[in-house]
């Protein structure tokens, strides 16, 4: 225990001597490192003497006008200062988090272009334009919080979820299609007929939990070889984006695609609906104190509930 207390009062005490140090070498006197720190040039000499004898090496040469580095100098102020630097840049996005609070929202492409987007401008007016919101669009998510992301959206199965995470929209899923694909290629009589039909794919990564097209057929007991005919998209948005275009029959995710099936751009292609234990769950890291995710995160809530 006492070698522990030791080894902490050393670290305290170098981490104070080695960014003094590197202000001596960025100044070139104790003078300029001491006005920095608010000490005397005494007390600044004496930590410099203080950490030269610990390390067993002289660090400065001292001369008529200042100091300079001698060669173990510099090769330690190439370790020290690009340290020195990333901390006090990571203390600095730290204050400056506090003083305006980021939220980094990590979610997949489906969420964030047909949830979250729309949504943005009436949560910033809710909550203000104190709080910067960012959103991580990513198919797979982080593995943990910190500064990746303060709050994660992604699909997941209900079992996975723990105290404190919220499903936002349990998965319904549909096949669609424009009208004009309708229209150009006849109206589709039952499910098992899409297996002929031109089918728009999401790629899935082994990790993803979202439907399949076919985990879709399966769901409803149809057996058959899909059509060649199709078109795989590493992202939904496109996905939708060629659905509407004409290209060919997509799998609709109920609660993000209604404003296009309201307003037409979209028709449920047969009146088949493949629900799953799975949806868009949202999580946090409870034991941040930071209050914007909190924020963030009741607002995301409050304004999902009723959704299907």
């Amino acid at each position: 225990m006492n070698d522990i207390s030791s080894v902490n009062r050393r670290l305290s005490y170098n981490l104070v001597a080695l960014h003094t140090f590197d202000l001596v070498a960025r100044h070139g006197n104790f003078t300029g490192a001491a006005e920095t720190l608010g000490l005397t040039q005494s007390a600044v000499s004496q930590k410099i003497k203080g950490l030269e004898t610990e390390l067993g090496i002289a660090l400065f040469r001292r001369e008529h006008r200042g100091v300079s580095l001698t060669n173990e100098g510099g090769r330690l102020l190439n370790v020290v200062r690009p340290a020195m630097t990333q901390m006090g840049n990571s203390v600095s996005s730290l204050m400056e988090r506090k003083s305006r609070p980021r939220v980094r929202i990590s979610a997949d492409f489906a969420f964030s272009s047909f949830w979250l987007l729309p949504r943005l401008s009436h949560l910033r007016a809710e909550l203000g334009d104190e709080i910067e919101i960012q959103i991580l669009a990513a198919q797979v998510p982080p593995d943990d919080y910190g500064d990746d992301c303060d709050i994660k959206i992604h699909v997941a199965p209900r079992s996975s979820m723990v105290d404190g995470d919220v499903m936002l929209l349990q998965e319904r899923v549909t096949a669609v299609s424009s009208p004009a694909y309708l229209e150009d290629h006849g109206p589709v009589a039952a499910s098992a007929k899409l297996l002929d039909c031109h089918l728009l794919s999401l790629s899935k990564p082994a990790s993803a939990e979202w439907q399949t097209w076919q985990g879709w057929f399966d769901r409803l007991g149809i057996a058959g070889e899909r059509s060649k005919n199709y078109i795989s998209f590493n992202n939904y948005d496109m996905v939708v984006q060629s659905a509407v275009a004409g290209d060919g029959i997509a799998l609709g995710w109920l609660g993000l695609i209604d404003n296009l099936l309201a307003d037409g751009r979209l028709v449920q292609v047969t009146g088949d609906v493949v629900t799953s234990d799975a949806g868009y769950v949202m999580s946090r890291d409870y034991s941040s104190r930071l209050r914007g995710p909190k924020l963030v995160f009741e607002w995301i809530a409050a304004h999902s509930a009723g959704l299907p």
